[in-house]
């Protein structure tokens, strides 16, 4: 089947598979003989059914785990590569932190929001909330806000599942009020 993958396989460049701790099992056989072997079957594609590694195919991935199917607090649900997978890649680890100028962005310009998401994430942090405050719920935030909701009915809604000790531990209320004026 025609993907981009087939075509930056064929054609030179760089193809990025994000969530690569997720990948099934399946999938991994047929990327690592594409890998190993130069070459990988299309056969949906009649008129030539064997693709070809171009030499400036590059193939990186990105994991929230090692593959090892240990999972971490927060990725629990992760697959075990084997290792004939994880030989065809080297592993290093590239730590970086959140962007509050993209999260700044992100909340469209609700100062109040912002500020909110940020020292709840401070707050989980420091207690070791095992939470993950993202960059998606600055966004979120601020289509909820747009919507009409308020920044308390939003972390409301964020914080539906957690424990109320989580809740009582971070002082939600608190993170509201403390957030105000700035």
């Amino acid at each position: 089947v025609e993907s981009d993958f087939v075509r930056i396989y064929e054609n030179g460049g760089v193809f990025l598979f994000d969530e690569f701790d997720a990948l099934d099992g399946n999938c991994a056989v047929v990327m690592n003989s594409a890998l190993a072997n130069g070459s990988m079957s299309v056969p949906n594609r009649k008129d030539n059914p064997t693709a070809k590694r171009h030499p400036d195919c590059y193939i990186i991935t990105a994991c929230n785990t090692w593959g090892t199917g240990y999972g971490t607090n927060e990725y629990s649900g992760r697959n075990r590569l084997d290792q004939a997978t994880l030989d065809r890649f080297c592993a290093s680890k590239v730590p970086f932190d959140y962007d509050s100028k993209l999260e700044s962005i992100l909340s469209n310009g609700n100062k109040h929001l912002f500020h909110a998401l940020t020292e709840l994430r401070k707050r989980v942090k420091e207690f070791k909330i095992r939470r993950v405050i993202s960059t998606r719920l600055f966004e979120r935030g601020a289509v909820a806000l747009a919507n009409g909701e308020s920044i308390k009915e939003y972390f409301n809604t964020i914080t539906i599942d957690w424990s109320t000790q989580e809740k009582r531990k971070v002082s939600i209320s608190d993170v509201l009020t403390s957030t105000e004026g700035k």
